[in-house]
């Protein structure tokens, strides 16, 4: 069964299309990403989503039944949506997790037990009468979170929900959601500019570029085989990779965004792979950092800051190495 089914749904914000999509399928149970740069759409579908706006043509399907006003109300009760930058109650976290379980008139045994298991696996055990205002910008997702959790959605949407955290809330928020995945077989549906991070998810990909989504590979995933009588060489067809381990048995290696090195001229380190190529394309993810697509024979994508792009003098055309270290290749 699918969670969503998408016919011909268009949208704008007055002006131009932003989002066009003329088929597309987000099946129920699993996480599902959408990744692209920033203003790719992946917002306004997030929105479109929660059913707190309308296409402005075509149909969307929640588990087979059309999304209509009539049905709109409880339809929006299964679905919740935690933003990028939550709006967090001025009061405590107990008060911000119970209040919607309050406005759904749940008694309190049953609010007791939900903000228990809530408050559990965000980690904010003894943080119940801390004030909202004082949590840290980690702590203050964690909570948004939890207050989601224990509304025990069926689709929880979010937007972005580990950006700019702590390795500790990231952490956190990552094995929460695989949890609340296997537990619950519940559907998780996100955004974010990280495919490496939708990768370790585990997630479905979805790649949305000026409002038109696609499915799509994670980035930097090479198929090909290992050559005979070459210890550690894989073969694409088009590049050779050192891989270590490499199993003999591979057809499928891939490697993170934030595990390449992008130079202007070779240079000594201890990667044993050195790509030449020429820079594709650039996309702004956010205020600090910067998607490097190089053609190196394969496509390779990099992460780099947006003040080493400018001190590189990357733009399109322009000659450039891919340099990643044999251990930090993994198989598929």
């Amino acid at each position: 069964m699918n969670a969503y089914s998408l016919r011909d749904v268009t949208y704008s914000y007055g002006g131009p299309t932003v989002l066009a999509v003329p088929d597309a399928s987000i099946p129920a149970g699993g996480i599902t990403a959408f990744v692209g740069p920033n203003g790719a759409g992946k917002t306004t579908l997030l929105n479109l989503l929660a059913f707190l706006s309308s296409p402005a043509g075509g149909e969307i399907l929640f588990f087979d039944e059309p999304v209509t006003r009539p049905r709109m109300g409880a339809q929006r009760r299964r679905v919740s949506l935690l933003l990028q930058t939550p709006y967090l109650f001025q009061t405590t976290v107990l008060g911000n997790i119970e209040w919607g379980l309050k406005v759904r008139g749940l008694e309190a045994r049953e609010r007791r037990r939900r903000v228990g298991y809530a408050v559990e696996r965000m980690g904010l055990s003894g943080y119940e009468q801390r004030h909202a205002r004082t949590l840290s910008g980690g702590e203050a997702q964690r909570l948004a979170l939890a207050r989601i959790l224990a509304l025990e959605p069926e689709v929880l949407l979010l937007d972005e929900p580990m950006s700019h955290l702590d390795d500790e809330s990231r952490a956190r928020i990552e094995e929460t959601l695989r949890e609340w995945v296997a537990d619950r077989d519940a559907t998780v549906l996100l955004s974010t500019h990280d495919v490496s991070r939708a990768y370790r998810l585990g997630a479905s990909i979805r790649r949305l570029e000026n409002g038109a989504l696609r499915e799509a590979d994670a980035d930097n995933v090479f198929r090909g085989r290992p050559v005979p009588g070459e210890p550690g060489v894989f073969d694409t067809g088009k590049v050779r990779l050192i891989v270590q381990p490499l199993p003999g048995s591979a057809r499928c290696v891939r490697i993170s965004p934030r595990e390449v090195v992008l130079s202007r001229e070779a240079f000594t380190s201890s990667a044993r792979n050195n790509l030449p190529g020429t820079v594709v394309r650039t996309e702004m993810i956010d205020e600090i950092e910067v998607l490097v697509t190089l053609d190196c024979g394969e496509p390779i994508v990099a992460v780099i800051t947006k003040h080493s792009l400018r001190k590189l003098g990357f733009a399109a055309g322009t000659p450039a190495i891919a340099s990643f270290k044999a251990s930090a290749i993994i198989v598929c």
